[in-house]
């Protein structure tokens, strides 16, 4: 196990995640035009929340503390048709430090995540806003069976961080902000190694943030993409989006086995505008620990296709350029064996060519991770009408 970070390493270990954070987003602004200015903004938020005890073996882990945010980004003004779409949101990287509380099995969790702060209002001086971010954390202290063996949350040093706000901002001087929000902060592996009840934690927070160079006086003036060509050529179409999975489940701890997910799908999606689609799905998943479980639970397959789960689901798709976020909301039809009859997909997809594209999603049954899958796909674009001229 390792011992929890001393004041003084602690404080080192900002400065340099800092000046990482600067050089990342920095690189390259000195040799840009003005009018694409860099418009940084450097923030430090104070975070005081709890741990959600959705486990009855979390109920020990009660206490609340603080957590503290160190953030860097920018604003943009419509480089790219997405910034236009989502009213030119706030983009930026946080390191996000909490010691968990008073007791002795938690430790200490580190995270660093990229963010978007879409504004849901927004004038000259006041701004609401929705945060959401998504990255990697690492937890000083995890389950082990002999040393830290009450530790049922998190299975793994290093996990999943996912990050949602919203908050309130007021700009009371050109150089100087303040907000304050309500967030949630969550860590899981997705189940990738157990157990993993996962780590959730509501808070209430105060920020600061100053511009670190004079307002860029073209921010303002907004800039409009411009048109796709043959943008409107008036086709319409759906798409069919094909594609699969590979999952990994480490349940070493508990069982002394490990298991592989394959994970095969299709989505038929229908776009509504530029930023929704919706449409209509199912899975096809083969989950190697499925039999593992019926043959302690005595349950006998009558064929080989009863150990195969297959789902239907209702899908939608939020569109920010060539990166998407996916959800999908489905119930089991075949499958003798499975956690619930109904289960939750979420996930990112990424267009590496108009037709190619790559994949990373979650899938959950209530509150539980099932998975987590990385794979690929393919879009097959059927047009059902055009109009010629």
């Amino acid at each position: 196990m390792l011992n929890s970070t001393t004041p003084t390493a602690f404080y080192r270990r900002l400065t340099g995640i800092l000046l990482v954070l600067l050089l990342l987003l920095q690189t390259g602004a000195s040799a840009q035009h003005k009018f694409r200015g860099s418009n940084l903004l450097l923030e430090g938020r104070v975070n005081y929340g709890f741990l959600i005890n959705h486990h009855l073996e979390m109920q020990i882990f009660n206490s609340h503390f603080p957590a503290f945010e160190l953030n860097l980004g920018k604003e943009t003004f419509g480089e790219y048709r997405w910034q236009r779409m989502y009213s030119y949101p706030f983009i930026g990287v946080s390191y996000w430090y909490s010691h968990l509380g008073n007791s002795p099995y938690l430790g200490n969790a580190h995270a660093v995540f990229p963010y978007v702060n879409y504004p849901l209002i927004r004038n000259l001086r006041h701004e609401l806003n929705f945060r959401v971010g998504l990255g990697l954390a690492y937890l000083t202290k995890r389950f082990d069976r002999l040393e830290n063996y009450k530790y049922l949350a998190i299975g793994s040093h290093v996990n999943a961080a996912a990050n949602l706000m919203v908050e309130y901002r007021w700009r009371f001087s050109p150089r100087m902000n303040m907000a304050v929000g309500l967030a949630l902060m969550h860590f899981s592996n997705g189940s990738t190694k157990t157990p993993n009840y996962g780590i959730n934690i509501p808070s209430v927070n105060l920020a600061m943030a100053y511009r670190l160079s004079k307002e860029n006086s073209y921010l303002n003036r907004k800039l409009l993409p411009e048109l796709y060509l043959f943008e409107f050529d008036g086709k319409k179409s759906i798409s069919l989006d094909l594609g699969g999975t590979i999952a990994y489940k480490d349940m070493g701890s508990e069982y002394g086995r490990k298991f592989m997910i394959y994970n095969f799908f299709g989505t038929v999606m229908k776009p509504v505008s530029f930023k929704s689609s919706f449409g209509l799905g199912f899975d096809l998943t083969k989950d190697e620990s499925d039999p593992f479980f019926a043959e302690r639970k005595n349950i006998v397959f009558d064929h080989n296709y009863q150990k195969l789960r297959l789902g239907l689901n209702a899908a939608y798709k939020l569109s920010m350029s060539k990166l998407s976020y996916n959800f999908n909301l489905g119930f089991y039809v075949m499958g003798k064996i499975h956690p619930n009859i109904t289960y939750f997909k979420v996930g990112l997809q990424y267009d590496i060519t108009p037709s190619l594209f790559t994949t990373l999603s979650l899938r959950t049954h209530f509150a539980q991770a099932d998975f987590v899958g990385i794979g690929i796909g393919y879009k097959l674009p059927l047009y059902y009408y055009t109009d010629k001229k």
